[in-house]
């Protein structure tokens, strides 16, 4: 493709897109699912003795499509989220093509300091203006694409019955086999890489634990494994303890604004709870660090500061699945827990959050997978070596020369005590999901 096009390394593009790609798909199925799992499938039926349903063509422009078409919309916009504001896997899989949020990553090191690189600190401010225009717009976009979707999956799940569906074609097989391949290959190779050692003198290879002694030792890197486990853990409770009360909290008053038809008030609190996303976390860590430097230096010796940027940048995913869920929350049930006696604090529990259990689960599983997996403003902030965490770990054995022939396995021994970790989390929040309740979102 190269000699063809003129097109030099085509192939660290494509693996981006793959990458992204991989990244993004759960995150469309999470919002495709539940639309899909509680359709009355007599609908289709229905719909064939109709002119509006004569072929496929018009069963999809007629029903498909206003069913699914939000949902749809809204994980392509957080897609086009993730992807614009990607830093780990612009940074590894194409080194020598900078988006915005690598670009303002390596000219972050000398910016905010008084008289100091000038340059340096006006790339910063005009990349991240850049940056926030762009992604506040797909954040409006978004939150009104979800809000038309909240309304169908309300409708569609009000509507459903449980139909006998038929056992799958192979063209379905096919797809399904097909995707969980490609979702768990990766995850594969990551596990075989952490085991493959190079021989340095013949330049063969073979398999040995040899790297994930040393890396769990902590022998080639500032921090060990365990050190670097116990960090990311703290940063992921304390995130949790913090983000998801907030972000409930959030997300309740803006349906109640809604529910008072102060609308405009509504759209704006709502703007304002999802401008994290606008910020990149790059940005929010360059931000904190900056500030702290300058107003609170102190602060550098706080030991959970690094969970301040994770629980700016999952907060606003807290509220993403949240409110959806307490919009369609019918208030008869709180009003007939008061009316049966029950303390307010009780009538809250039984009335709202017993009604929310999926989509808190959701939540607390992502804002701590989140956490956990965060890169770029702990990149930005916890580069010392004591506070370093699993990803941060992986960026540092990474980034050192591939002489040693442990180094490359050692970094995939990080890799997937990293995978492991937040797959049990979605092991667990899967196991206290009812079947029913779709994904939650």
């Amino acid at each position: 493709m190269a000699r063809v096009t003129g097109w030099e390394n085509p192939g660290h593009f494509i693996a981006l897109i793959a990458a992204h790609v991989w990244f993004n798909l759960s995150l469309v199925m999470r919002f495709i699912e539940p639309t899909l799992a509680t359709l009355d499938r007599t609908w289709e039926e229905q719909i064939r003795f109709l002119p509006a349903g004569r072929n496929k063509i018009l069963r999809i422009k007629n029903l498909w499509l206003p069913l699914l078409a939000p949902a749809a919309l809204c994980s392509a916009c957080l897609c086009f989220i993730f992807s614009f504001s990607s830093f780990a896997l612009v940074k590894w899989l194409t080194p020598n093509q900078d988006n915005l949020e690598t670009l303002m990553a390596k000219s972050g090191g000398s910016a905010g300091i008084y008289n100091y690189r000038i340059d340096t600190s006006e790339v910063v401010l005009s990349t991240s203006m850049v940056q926030l225009l762009i992604l506040s717009i797909a954040i409006i976009y978004t939150a009104r694409v979800q809000k038309k979707h909240s309304t169908i999956h309300s409708i569609v799940t009000e509507n459903s019955h449980q139909v006998a569906n038929k056992s799958p074609n192979k063209l379905a097989l096919v797809t399904v086999i097909g995707a969980i391949t490609y979702a768990v290959l990766p995850l594969i190779l990551v596990l075989i890489s952490s085991i493959r050692i190079r021989d340095a003198r013949s330049n063969d290879h073979y398999y040995s634990f040899d790297a994930w002694i040393e890396a769990w030792n902590g022998s080639y890197s500032a921090t060990a494994i365990p050190d670097a486990l116990t960090n990311s853990l703290i940063y992921c409770i304390t995130t949790l303890i913090v983000a998801l009360p907030v972000g409930y909290m959030i997300s309740s008053t803006i349906a109640r604004l809604e529910g008072e038809n102060k609308q405009n008030t509504a759209r704006f609190v709502e703007f304002l709870s999802m401008i994290p996303l606008a910020l990149s976390a790059v940005m929010i860590g360059l931000g904190i660090l900056i500030g702290v430097l300058k107003w609170a230096p102190d602060l550098f010796s706080w030991a959970i500061l690094p969970a301040v940027p994770h629980i700016i940048i999952t907060t606003p995913f807290v509220v993403r699945i949240m409110l959806p869920a307490i919009r369609s929350l019918e208030p008869q049930y709180h009003e007939q827990a008061m009316l049966l006696g029950l303390s307010p604090a009780k009538a809250w529990w039984h009335g709202r959050i017993a009604l929310l259990r999926a989509p808190i689960i959701v939540s607390a599983a992502l804002t701590m997978a989140f956490s956990l997996g965060e890169f770029g403003a702990s990149w930005i902030l916890v580069r010392s070596g004591s506070w370093d965490s699993l990803s941060v770990l992986v960026d540092q054995l990474m980034g050192r020369p591939k002489f040693d022939p442990l180094i490359q396995p050692m970094a995939m021994a990080a890799a997937a005590t990293l995978m492991l970790l937040t797959f049990i989390l979605f092991l667990i929040a899967e196991r206290f999901r009812h079947t029913d309740e779709g994904s939650g979102f």
